[in-house]
């Protein structure tokens, strides 16, 4: 939507896939624009997690910042060992911290760090009451509410199905096999088999199954 007004929009990130850890350090050495840069490897961490982020993926930030010479920087989760908390520490930009849970809130487990990190903060926002409230006793100040940007009524919950889901892989079809055997066992219950690419072939499905596999 920024993009749709005329901003410049880049996103910053950690990313599992080699591919993007190549090209974000394409885009990083020649000073190059992107709409996403990824700055280092993704590691998942708990909220109790005290890790701290590797010196190179540091450097690629600070860099990433520096080139960007972006007018806004906006991090998510920020009370967090990510990032988003190394961005809003340290840019010059003006910084906007965006807290989504209560329970992710741990870090920096100083009071002299979080009176840093929330020195650097211009807008404090936050995705309900609730994460307001809990963000508010270890970063104190006003926050602005906003929409998570999810259609409630569209994806309410809906009721409870008897329903598997299970990805056809080329190299796994024993598994599919197994699970369509298995269905003969779970009266009520629906199989759906799901593909990422074109079959070549399609499974077999007894005829007692009819309509409960699809």
């Amino acid at each position: 939507e920024l993009r749709a007004l005329g901003y410049r929009v880049t996103v910053i990130a950690p990313s599992t896939r080699a591919a993007d850890l190549r090209a974000g350090r394409r885009v990083l050495q020649r000073g190059e624009e992107a709409d996403v840069i990824a700055v280092g490897p993704a590691v998942p961490i708990s909220r109790r997690s005290r890790m701290g982020v590797p010196v190179g993926v540091r450097a690629n930030l600070a860099l990433a910042l520096a080139e960007g010479r972006y007018d806004v920087v906006h991090g998510f989760e920020p009370a967090l060992p990510s990032l988003s908390y190394l961005a809003l520490r340290d840019t010059q930009a003006l910084a906007v911290g965006t807290f989504f849970s209560p329970e992710r809130l741990g870090y920096p487990p100083g009071r002299a760090q979080r009176a840093r990190l929330l020195a650097r903060l211009d807008a404090l926002v936050a995705v309900s009451d609730e994460a307001a409230a809990a963000a508010a006793l270890r970063f104190p100040g006003d926050y602005a509410r906003i929409s998570e940007g999810v259609d409630l009524e569209l994806f309410a919950p809906g009721r409870k199905r008897q329903l598997i889901a299970l990805e056809w892989r080329p190299t796994e079809t024993q598994v599919a096999r197994a699970a369509i055997r298995t269905m003969r066992e779970l009266h009520g219950w629906e199989l759906v088999l799901l593909r990422t690419k074109p079959l070549t072939a399609r499974p077999y499905v007894p005829r007692a199954l009819a309509g409960r596999v699809t």
